[in-house]
């Protein structure tokens, strides 16, 4: 299913396009597997039978883990080319999912599903447009549900392990925004947000680099 998107949407999405070939597998070897780390923390909160929608789905590795535990996935792209390198994975796997290419914001599912995820995705926006996204997206949850969110963390210990981070993590934005990708931004301390989206923070699990190295990662959950 697809949306008329506007020309910016379009002209992003083109940008994801041209990235979706080689998105998944230059973020397992940047950040040492520890992304699909904190997306796999996830599935402890995903159970069968469950609507589960990723938004900005990206090349999906994360939405097909959900399908596999028997969800009934929605996710949603302003990239053809990403939704794409979902539907190869789905039928590969012999699994379903809907496919939508939409902006988030013209996606109305007010209170429809049992998880919403937003996996490197809210990293995207400028700190108010990031803001009025959650909010948003945080209305699709119905009440009890979970609203998850893997993404780079802050820095966390010594000054050594924290600039590392830093440096580390804007090395990243910096190949992202060359790309026209993301804008640049300071890292976002979500649960900070998490009030005036309706949400109560449940937990944080770090992410470390080659499991061992400083924190790079988070995988956050919140309920509705």
């Amino acid at each position: 299913m697809s949306l008329k998107l506007s020309d910016n949407d379009a002209a992003l999405g083109k940008n994801y396009d041209r990235a979706a070939w080689f998105y998944e597998k230059s973020a397992k070897f940047y950040s040492t597997n520890q992304i699909r780390a904190s997306k796999r923390f996830q599935m402890k909160y995903v159970q069968p039978g469950q609507s589960v929608l990723y938004l900005g789905a990206g090349a999906g590795e994360d939405a097909i883990m959900a399908a596999r535990r028997g969800a009934n996935v929605t996710c949603i792209d302003i990239s053809p080319g990403m939704l794409d390198q979902v539907r190869k994975k789905l039928d590969e796997d012999s699994l379903s999912a809907e496919l939508i290419c939409v902006n988030a914001y013209d996606h109305d599912r007010i209170g429809h599903y049992d998880v919403v995820c937003a996996n490197y995705f809210l990293n995207v926006f400028r700190r108010d447009d990031m803001a009025n996204m959650l909010n948003h997206t945080a209305t699709f949850v119905r009440d009890g549900g979970k609203y998850l969110i893997a993404d780079v963390a802050l820095p966390h210990g010594n000054p050594a392990a924290k600039a590392f981070n830093l440096a580390y993590l804007k090395m990243a934005m910096g190949t992202f925004w060359m790309m026209g990708l993301v804008p640049w931004h300071e890292n976002y301390d979500y649960p900070s947000f998490f009030a005036d989206a309706g949400l109560t923070h449940d937990h944080t699990e770090l992410f470390r680099f080659a499991k061992k190295g400083p924190v790079l990662f988070q995988s956050i959950a919140a309920t509705k």
